[in-house]
């Protein structure tokens, strides 16, 4: 087999066998940057814990090439293996900007303290991983601002990260920044921006695209890509806001969408489920040597219910307590599936992000408990959760809170916390108490129109005329026009 072939080989099936030989190839002067460059993404995609510290030492090691230094980062980065708390702080403290770099793009919320001030210096050399940094989890308007005021800067690399990481939250004071953008005169920036607008469904973006697309070179090429994705979206509603639609009907075409297949398993599926024994699990799992991506795979697919209960701790215990976060991680189902309340509890405190977050996604589906309820609440009240991790811990949190109990919190965060999935949420686990908040409706998103929607969505399923219809109805938002199918033009509530 070629190199390059055994190197497929190995990240296909995440040999973790070749890890060692493939950091020293990556540490070599002599190494190509191309080589470095596939071995990057191998390592990468190993996910073999065993890197850590022979790849942290090489990236932190000032007497090495630049190019050596900055490969062996990027592995931590792409394997999200990157220092998190008091290591993360100790790294930074030691004034490498090229650390700094990297420590800035895997920045969590607990380091807003350092990550801000460069997030909002244009000036700063290191300003664009900054911007890189604050892709998720850093929702507020603040954050969006400074992802935008990004588009103008005089470097068309920073440029293309703003134009990038305005991707994931999709803010609506971004849409006529990144309308600008796709004139842009670097091509890089003008395709990042073309690219990321096809998440921002508006007809005027849909309108832009079009145009777009119909010249020649890369940016043609990037928005007919962009329009084919968001003409998916407006095609799927024609029937449901045509009026709505009319002034881009020419664009859509007739009729044609398909309803989507079920995702039930089938019989056949059903009957291939595999029962783990403990033997197996333990010998198995213990060997951190070989091909790891049957091994996660099989994690996800065993019939953790079969097991019988004298096994149950057993494991549980052996895979909670694992070297590996991602079995770790993925132990998480199984915990909540036995009611290992205890174990779950843990790993909602482990030292990996992705363990933690695991841990309180699935603590929701364990019996209700006060201790459960309070910790989740301290999570969403510390502020320094935001994004999908946020709004799974407010939903844990009432999942383990007696309805009504948590109604005057949740009222609170939507009128004045500025997270909006936390927003969104507060609005979901409100449902039919939501008459406290509805003026909320008359204000303008402070990043996307979720929590109009849910709030119309609450509104509809109590049968309840909203505030303001008439003045949403003037948004060019294709997801709010579909949200205010059920109502007319009335805009008092009653």
């Amino acid at each position: 087999m070629s190199v390059a072939g055994e190197y497929r080989r190995v990240a296909e099936q995440q040999d973790r066998s070749a890890t060692f030989a493939l950091i020293r190839v990556l540490a070599d002067p002599d190494a190509t940057a191309a080589e470095r460059e596939e071995i990057c993404d191998v390592l990468g995609r190993l996910g073999d814990v065993r890197a850590v510290a022979p790849l942290a030492a090489i990236g932190r090691d000032r007497d090495r090439p630049t190019g050596v230094r900055h490969s062996a980062l990027r592995v931590l980065e792409n394997a999200a293996m990157c220092p998190e708390g008091a290591q993360w702080r100790a790294w930074w403290d030691a004034g490498d900007d090229l650390v700094r770099g990297c420590l800035l793009r895997q920045a969590e919320r607990s380091e807003a303290d350092l990550l801000e001030p460069v997030a909002r210096d244009p000036h700063h050399p290191l300003h664009r991983h900054a911007l890189t940094g604050i892709e998720f989890g850093f929702e507020e308007p603040r954050w969006q601002q400074y992802k935008i005021q990004g588009l103008d800067h005089p470097d068309p690399g920073v440029r293309r990260t703003a134009a990038d990481v305005l991707y994931w939250e999709e803010p609506v004071a971004a849409e006529q920044a990144l309308h600008r953008a796709a004139d842009d005169p670097d091509t890089g920036v003008a395709c990042a921006a073309i690219a990321t607008l096809r998440c921002y469904r508006s007809r005027a973006t849909l309108r832009l695209l079009h145009e777009i697309s119909q010249g020649d070179g890369e940016r043609a090429v990037a928005a007919r890509d962009s329009k084919d994705d968001l003409l998916y979206y407006f095609q799927r509603e024609q029937l449901s806001v045509p009026r709505w639609l009319a002034p881009v009907a020419d664009l859509l075409g007739p009729h044609e969408f398909d309803a989507p297949t079920s995702g039930v398993a089938s019989a056949a599926d059903r009957s291939e489920l595999t029962v783990p024994a403990a033997a197996e699990i333990f010998s198995v799992y213990s060997d951190l040597d070989g091909p790891w991506a049957p091994k996660l795979d099989a994690l996800r697919r065993y019939h953790w219910i079969g097991v019988p209960a004298a096994d149950r701790f057993g494991i549980a215990t052996f895979l909670s307590a694992h070297s590996d976060p991602e079995v770790r991680a993925s132990s998480c189902a199984v915990l909540s599936t036995w009611h290992e309340v205890d174990l779950l509890f843990a790993l909602a405190h482990d030292p990996e992000v992705g363990v933690r977050k695991s841990a309180v996604y699935y603590l929701r589906f364990v019996p209700r408990s006060h201790e459960i309820a309070a910790f989740t609440w301290d999570l969403v009240d510390s502020g320094e959760l935001a994004g999908t991790r946020g709004y799974e811990a407010l939903a844990t949190c009432a999942a383990h809170t007696a309805s009504g109990e948590l109604d005057d919190r949740l009222i609170e965060l939507v009128r004045t916390d500025s997270r909006e999935s936390i927003r969104a949420e507060a609005v979901s686990q409100l449902g039919n108490r939501i008459q406290p908040v509805l003026s909320v409706l008359t204000e303008s998103p402070l990043v996307t129109w979720a929590v109009h929607i849910g709030m119309l969505s609450a509104c509809r399923a109590i049968g309840l005329r909203p505030p303001a219809v008439g003045a949403l109805r003037a948004v060019d938002n294709l997801d709010l026009a579909v949200a205010l199918t059920d109502f007319d033009d009335v805009s008092a509530a009653r």
